[in-house]
């Protein structure tokens, strides 16, 4: 029983970590310390140090000599890469979509988009964004293909701001993921995947462009 209750604690610093790079409490490169966790959650040491260890691993977090445990940095060949590597999998799973989506999926991927459709608040479309492509991966009947998109999803964290946040990329994100959904709907493999490699390529034009404009 109290090895279960520490697998939940863990569980929790995990999350909390993890909402906090999302949410820019922790930023790339900044130091994370344990004993400032203890006294932020009232969570003990071990349970810490066992989500610490798992953040380490998955690459959210790194050693550092100088300054201990740290964030995470993407510099821009890296961010490159892991859009390259998201939009070819977007449309893979999105492909693959189309050869196993049952009629219940595409109810409720129709579902997600009409709901999508009235969201203007950036947390909402976030939230929205989430949902939808995580159905995509679902309706691929891949499960290696889902596991890997989870974890290539949790190193977005560390770019910072969500693409979202431009004005009208709600919108445009609305009408993409329409484009997707009718390609899977109508059982075009081809143009699935086209729609979900151009909806991907999409977001990361925005986030180079933010990247170089925080440079200059």
């Amino acid at each position: 029983m109290q090895k279960s209750n520490q697998k939940n604690s863990s569980d929790k610093i995990y999350d909390y970590v993890i909402e906090a790079i999302r949410q820019g409490k922790f930023k790339p490169k900044d130091r994370i310390k344990e004993q400032d966790l203890i006294q932020e959650t009232g969570l003990s040491r071990t349970p810490i140090r066992e989500a610490l260890g798992i953040l380490v691993n998955e690459g959210i977090l790194v050693q550092d000599g100088k300054k201990g445990l740290m964030v995470s940095g993407l510099d821009l060949i890296s961010i490159t890469k892991l859009y390259e590597m998201r939009e070819f999998l977007e449309g893979e799973a999105a492909r693959l979509a189309t050869l196993f989506v049952s009629k219940v999926e595409i109810e409720i991927l129709h579902n997600i988009i009409e709901e999508q459709k009235h969201i203007s608040d950036i947390a909402e479309a976030r939230a929205n964004n989430v949902l939808f492509h995580e159905m995509i991966y679902r309706c691929s009947n891949n499960n290696y293909l889902f596991k890997i998109m989870q974890n290539l999803d949790k190193s977005l964290i560390l770019l910072g701001e969500s693409t979202l946040a431009k004005p009208e990329r709600i919108q445009e994100t609305y009408m993409e993921h329409a484009n997707i959904f009718e390609a899977i709907r109508k059982g075009d493999e081809k143009k699935a995947q086209e729609m979900a490699r151009f909806h991907i390529h999409q977001a990361y034009k925005i986030r180079l462009e933010r990247v170089l404009k925080n440079k200059s």
